[in-house]
């Protein structure tokens, strides 16, 4: 359906707000009517149908949910808006059969997104905000990222090492994935190694491989990575982690194009392309003596650094999307969707384990998850320190199961039924807000 077939009801008795929905969205194209309070709102219903209804929980004559199933009946999708937004009324306006609520204030960003959501049938006005996923979970939509695919498109099939630079989390491993696969290398082999995942003793051994009774404990013969990868491509994590003896030969690799396994004088060739990756301080290793200054120069044909999740936030959005279809397959869970409120908490939330944190935080949602409504800002598992408004949501839904279990007698199964979740959810909730 297109904006101009989509038509909005906007209900609030506060007449900025009102005219300011109004003029937002009819900018945008849509077909805007408003009302000033619930009877009015009625009224309007009934002489006209609407698409979808904005709807201010506290009206001068009766409340939001009050409205809600009236609206409801007449095929109106509701979206509940608040200023007094607690967990318990978020629930159970959602339970009573609203789409999504949003608490004020909010910005036009939220507003447009969520008309764009349900009148594009949900799914493809986010699809639409994509410029670029891979299999993997890249996503290039910030213009930062986008640069950066753009310019590693143009070495895709060139020999050059790539050193990919960044915090933890960043999506490193995912970069190489891709060049790897849209370069003539791609029906080849992608082999990673973690350098700081194993021990430096072994890891000689698990590059280039080893004869049989090289050292202690070699029964037989075994191929490295260098040999297993052919001319596919290498990925060398964490590189910074390499001790000096190990940097040695690779640099011999790197300058020579072969490699030696170790306990043999046979030469192997190094057909692979390499790319490698650290999160630490090359240049500072460098002055301090601990990374060989010729090493870095070999592996920096082309040097990226990768900028933090929380510098480019235009990714936030279709990385929670991209997840989201992930686990609701992997889990069978087709049913969950995430509340406007919740993707605003987590587009502002600092995210200091990058992607990777969203990664854990979305798959844990989806899996806790019992779709009767969509996920709320608190049903994502982050620690207090990323953002200072999240104990205050913990302190809400603490607050709220405290109301429901002391209502029904702290009668689990009647208060998980109020609540919209299965027993053990609730169980695990009590737990972890120590609710006795």
């Amino acid at each position: 359906m297109s904006r101009r077939d989509f038509s909005l009801l906007i209900v609030d008795d506060e007449e900025g707000m009102r005219l300011g929905l109004q003029k937002t969205l009819s900018l945008e194209g849509y077909r805007v009517t408003t009302a000033a309070s619930g009877a009015e709102a009625r009224r309007r219903a009934k002489a006209e149908r609407f698409d979808c209804a904005f709807v201010d929980l506290k009206l001068p004559d009766l409340s939001g949910t009050e409205l809600l199933a009236d609206l409801k009946q007449s095929g109106a999708a509701v979206v509940i808006i608040t200023a007094y937004a607690t967990v318990d009324t978020a629930v159970r306006a959602m339970k009573l059969g609203a789409v999504d609520y949003l608490q004020k204030p909010f910005d036009n960003h939220d507003i447009v997104t969520l008309a764009d959501r349900l009148c594009m049938g949900g799914r493809d006005a986010e699809r639409s905000e994509r410029e670029e996923v891979s299999k993997e979970g890249l996503v290039a939509a910030s213009p930062a990222m986008q640069q950066i695919v753009a310019t590693l498109r143009k070495v895709m099939d060139t020999e050059i090492p790539l050193l990919l630079q960044g915090e933890s989390g960043t999506g490193k491993e995912m970069l190489a994935h891709f060049v790897h696969e849209k370069s003539s290398r791609a029906g080849r082999p992608f082999v990673a190694i973690n350098c700081a995942a194993i021990p430096p003793e072994l890891l000689e051994s698990e590059l280039f491989g080893h004869e049989k009774g090289a050292f202690t404990g070699a029964h037989s013969s075994t191929n490295g990575k260098f040999e297993a990868a052919g001319a596919g491509t290498i990925f060398l994590d964490e590189i910074g982690e390499m001790g000096a003896h190990l940097q040695t030969k690779l640099l011999r690799a790197l300058e020579e194009r072969s490699f030696e396994p170790v306990g043999s004088t046979r030469s192997l060739p190094l057909l692979a392309r390499i790319i490698a990756s650290t999160n630490s301080d090359l240049a500072a290793m460098i002055r301090e003596k601990t990374f060989r200054l010729d090493l870095y120069y070999r592996l920096k044909g082309l040097a990226v650094t990768i900028p933090p999740l929380r510098d480019r936030r235009e990714d936030i959005e279709p990385l929670l999307s991209f997840f989201l279809d992930v686990y609701r397959h992997r889990y069978n869970k087709p049913g969950v969707e995430i509340s406007r409120e919740a993707a605003r908490f987590l587009r502002s939330y600092r995210w200091l384990g990058n992607v990777r944190e969203l990664k854990n935080a979305v798959e844990s949602a989806v899996l806790l998850s019992e779709q009767t409504r969509p996920l709320l800002p608190q049903d994502f598992l982050l620690e207090a320190a990323g953002d200072a408004s999240l104990p205050e949501l913990w302190q809400q839904e603490r607050e709220a199961i405290i109301e429901v279990l002391k209502r029904t007698g702290y009668n689990r199964s009647i208060a998980s039924r109020e609540l919209g979740m299965s027993r053990k959810t609730l169980y695990n909730k009590m737990k972890r807000y120590a609710i006795k």
